[in-house]
């Protein structure tokens, strides 16, 4: 009898559970090898992630390393612009301008920097437009490129050249690069109406303490606030936003217009104020970041020391304006001033054509507003100079434009640096515009209404920086102690003189070029010069809208720096 032993071909239910197991674990380790904290898809995300972030650095890097290489071989300059283009920074928008007509307004139109048509610096009509741009609040710039000049007393204009990226080479009319010349020490004195000097305004100047009002760098161009500072708010739509700067006065020199009082100066100090603020006295008051927009109350009530600090707060944290580190913002330095002047009266701008004053004053009459940004009458008739306020005030209107008067109507292509609507307002009339320049005397009021600009610690600054402009004193007659009877200037007048005499060397501020003497209306186009001294020891420019003729582009006056109805500022920036 054969005995058979029956062959098994299933698995038992053990290997079953068994095999399960080992699937799920080895699914397990699978999973985890795929998307796991180091698993292979989990580190092909982050691999990708961190490809694109070096891909972004290295265009970062690429386009720093790219943008110092063209400065360095002044690719900067567009060749067929023949101007340094426009050095845009974070917050800066293009704009450009449509022109306004009897039934429509003219409109700001956004573009690129690659547009053809965003810029042109051209001699003739409708080609004078200088490159304007856009932050994010509303505000205005204007480009000033790099140029080298001369002056033509004859004529009172310029010769401009512009100039290559960050060099002092021009082309001339021969297509030819030539080399203009320059200051190289602090005792060295340039005459600038002979060839071509390079303005001071764009070169590094530390080997020589700034002595021109330069920079600490050579930089191909600035960014020039189309209009003086104005409230944010009231007239135009941009939001009131505080700064990290506070005033510093008290108390402000108010008009009797505004109090309703009668005093034999006509004018007091009383409780400080402004037209955002009201009065606030003796309290803590944050300014309010400023903007610079047409048809705007203009920001007055702020003495020299503060204009100065919320100029270069306007880069800081939670500013408006969308800049960043980059934007290096400051008061107007009186070799700014300078170059905005000069370009102006070239053939790329007015030529022999003199400003149009900003003659609309508002008087106080709203409260705490003297200026309005961006206007001009075009007449002194009181009947046009009162609609016009009126207009401003809201209490009138051009029906042809559903009420409201445009920006362009208001003013008039001549109240700007190019006669278009491409230039920068205001330099002639509206408010006095605080700058930076002064002289070291000593006087009480570089402290107290100027501390920022004038001190560095407890040290007076008798050296210039590249913010600030030192101007020579004569020590005798502009000295602690000499003071004037009441109504009576003469010592003033008297070390204004004899400061303006001592400043010989100093170029490119529209000062010494354009002027004859220290004191009078002895400036191009008989615009006032009044040099600054004793309890005047600061600078201010462009005149007011009370000074009638004698306001304009080379209008250079002397104040004490205390807050006051009619002082406004100015801000430029320099990109990085």
């Amino acid at each position: 009898m054969r005995n058979f032993v029956k062959k098994q071909t299933g698995i038992t239910l053990i290997a079953l559970v068994v095999t399960i197991i080992v699937l799920i674990i080895l699914a397990g380790v699978s999973i985890a090898m795929l998307v796991g904290e180091n698993g292979i898809i989990t580190q092909a995300q982050r691999a990708a992630q961190e490809t694109e972030q070096a891909k972004r650095d290295e265009e970062a890097g690429l386009s720093s390393l790219e943008t110092a290489i063209q400065e360095a071989l002044g690719n900067v300059y567009n060749e067929e612009k023949g101007v340094n283009a426009p050095r845009l920074t974070a917050g800066m928008t293009p704009i450009k301008f449509t022109d306004p007509t009897d039934s429509a307004k003219g409109t700001v139109v956004e573009t690129t920097s690659e547009d053809a048509e965003w810029y042109e610096y051209g001699t003739e009509e409708g080609k004078k437009k200088w490159a304007n741009a856009q932050t994010e609040d509303g505000s205005m710039w204007v480009w000033i490129p790099r140029f080298a000049y001369r002056v033509d007393n004859t004529n009172k204009t310029f010769d401009i050249v512009f100039l290559v990226g960050t060099t002092d080479q021009y082309y001339d009319e021969n297509g030819v690069l030539q080399t203009a010349k320059r200051c190289t020490s602090e005792d060295e004195l340039v005459d600038t109406t002979t060839g071509y000097t390079v303005h001071p305004a764009f070169t590094d100047e530390t080997a020589i303490n700034y002595r021109n009002g330069g920079w600490d760098k050579e930089i191909t161009g600035i960014w020039v606030a189309k209009f003086e500072a104005g409230y944010a708010g009231g007239n135009n739509t941009a939001t009131a936003v505080a700064s990290n700067v506070n005033y510093t006065q008290t108390n402000a020199w108010v008009p009797d217009v505004e109090t309703g009082e009668t005093t034999t100066n006509n004018g007091a100090s009383k409780p400080a104020r402004n037209w955002l603020d009201g009065e606030y006295g003796s309290n803590t008051t944050a300014i309010k970041y400023p903007v610079f927009q047409p048809v705007t109350y203009t920001m007055n009530y702020i003495n020299h020391n503060d204009a100065y600090n919320i100029a270069k707060a306007l880069s800081s944290n939670g500013n408006p304006y969308g800049f960043n580190g980059a934007a290096d913002s400051h008061l107007m330095k009186n070799s700014e001033w300078g170059a905005v002047a000069y370009l102006s009266k070239s053939e790329y701008g007015l030529g022999a054509t003199d400003i149009t004053v900003n003659n609309i004053s508002l008087n106080n009459s709203t409260q705490s507003v003297y200026a309005v940004t961006g206007c001009t009458s075009n007449s002194t008739s009181a009947t046009t100079r009162t609609t016009t306020i009126a207009t401003i005030n809201g209490t009138t209107g051009n029906t042809a434009n559903g009420g409201v008067y445009t920006w362009e109507q208001l003013t008039g292509t001549t109240a700007s640096s190019t006669g278009s609507i491409y230039g920068i307002y205001d330099l002639s009339g509206g408010a006095w515009e605080r700058t930076t320049g002064y002289v070291a005397n000593q006087n009480s009021y570089l402290s107290t209404y100027g501390r920022s600009i004038a001190y560095d610690g407890n040290n007076l600054r008798t050296i210039s920086t590249k913010y600030t402009t030192v101007y020579p004193h004569n020590s005798e007659t502009d000295k602690p102690g000499i003071t004037d009877v009441a109504n009576d200037s003469t010592n003033l007048n008297i070390a204004g003189n004899n400061n303006y005499a001592l400043n010989t060397l100093i170029y490119g501020d529209a000062i010494r070029e354009t002027s004859t003497a220290g004191t009078g209306n002895n400036s191009w186009y008989d615009d006032a010069s009044y040099f600054p001294g004793l309890n005047s020891p600061f600078s201010i420019r462009g005149g007011g809208s009370h000074d009638g003729s004698t306001a304009g582009l080379f209008y250079f006056y002397r104040n004490g720096g205390n807050s006051f109805y009619s002082g406004g500022f100015r801000a430029v920036v320099v990109v990085s």
